[in-house]
C-alpha cells in the first residue's frame, strides 16, 4: 500500500467520524429543542389553580378518597389537603427542584422536605413533588427515540453533573401541543418503576393541561393515585406572600 493510499484511508476515517459525532449532535439538538418546546407548553400561564378529586390505592387496602388543592406561579407549587379530615390542611410548598417544605396540621410546625426525597411519594400517594416539576429543559437532555407525525417519545437523561431523582424518564408527546400523555420512569439502575398518563387534554386559550392525571408505581405492587381535575382557574392573581414558609402556618 502506497503512502498516498494510507493518507487517503486516514482522511477517510477522520472524514467519517467527524459525520458520525455530527450525526450524534445534531440527533442531541433535535432532542433538546422537542423538550424545550415541551417545557413552554407547559408553563404559558403565569399562574394557575386546580381542584382535584383524588383517588388512592395501595395494594392490599380499600380505596382512599382525597381532595387537594393546587396553585402554582412560576416555578412555585402550594398543594393543600381539603379531604378528609384526618389530612385537612397538609401543605406542600415547592420554591425549587431542590427546596420544598411541608405543614403538618397534627404537629404545628413546618419542616423541610429533603431533596433525596423527592422522588419518594408524599402522604402515601403515588406522586412525589418531584412529578410535579413542569421544567425538565435545565436539568435533562434528550433524544428522539420515535416520532410518528402526531406523537413523539423522547428520552431524557440528567446532564452532565447533574443529580436527579430518575435516571430517565421517557416522555410521550402529542406533537399538536407539545405537551406529554405519558411519562415512564426509570431509577438510576435502569428500573422502571413508575407510569403517568394525562388524558383528556382541554385549553383555555393557548393554556391546556390534562383533565385526569394517573401514576402507577410498578416498583410497590401496582400501588397507584388519580387525581382528577374538578376546577382550573388560569393567570387569576397571586400573591407571592402566598408561597413562603410563614404562610404554610395560617
Amino acid at each position: 500500500m502506497t503512502t498516498a493510499m494510507r493518507v487517503g484511508m486516514s482522511l477517510g476515517a477522520v472524514a467519517l467520524a467527524v459525520l458520525l459525532q455530527s450525526g450524534a449532535s445534531l440527533a442531541d439538538v433535535a432532542g433538546d429543542t422537542a423538550l424545550a418546546k415541551m417545557d413552554e407548553a407547559m408553563n404559558r400561564a403565569q399562574t394557575q389553580h386546580f381542584e382535584y378529586d383524588v383517588t388512592n390505592q395501595e395494594p392490599g387496602k380499600a380505596e382512599k378518597k382525597l381532595a387537594l388543592v393546587v396553585r402554582l406561579k412560576g416555578e412555585k407549587r402550594l398543594a393543600e389537603f381539603t379531604a378528609p379530615a384526618d389530612m385537612k390542611g397538609t401543605k406542600v410548598l415547592m420554591l425549587s427542584p431542590t427546596e420544598m417544605y411541608a405543614y403538618l396540621p397534627a404537629f404545628g410546625k413546618v419542616r423541610r422536605i429533603a431533596s433525596s426525597t423527592s422522588d419518594q411519594g408524599f402522604m402515601g400517594l403515588s406522586f412525589a413533588p418531584d412529578d410535579f416539576q413542569t421544567r425538565y429543559g435545565d436539568k435533562y437532555t434528550a433524544t428522539i427515540a420515535a416520532d410518528s407525525g402526531t406523537e413523539m417519545t423522547l428520552v431524557a437523561t440528567p446532564k452532565a453533573g447533574q443529580a436527579q431523582p430518575y435516571g430517565k424518564i421517557v416522555f410521550k408527546v402529542a406533537k399538536d401541543r407539545m405537551l406529554p400523555t405519558e411519562l415512564k420512569y426509570f431509577n438510576a439502575s435502569g428500573q422502571h418503576i413508575k407510569t403517568e398518563t394525562r388524558r383528556i387534554i382541554t385549553c383555555q386559550g393557548k393554556i391546556c393541561t390534562a383533565t385526569e392525571q394517573k401514576m402507577v408505581e410498578h416498583a410497590k405492587g401496582g400501588a397507584w393515585t388519580q387525581m382528577a381535575r374538578r376546577t382550573w382557574k388560569v393567570n387569576e392573581p397571586m400573591s407571592d406572600e402566598l408561597f413562603t414558609k410563614r404562610a404554610l402556618e395560617k
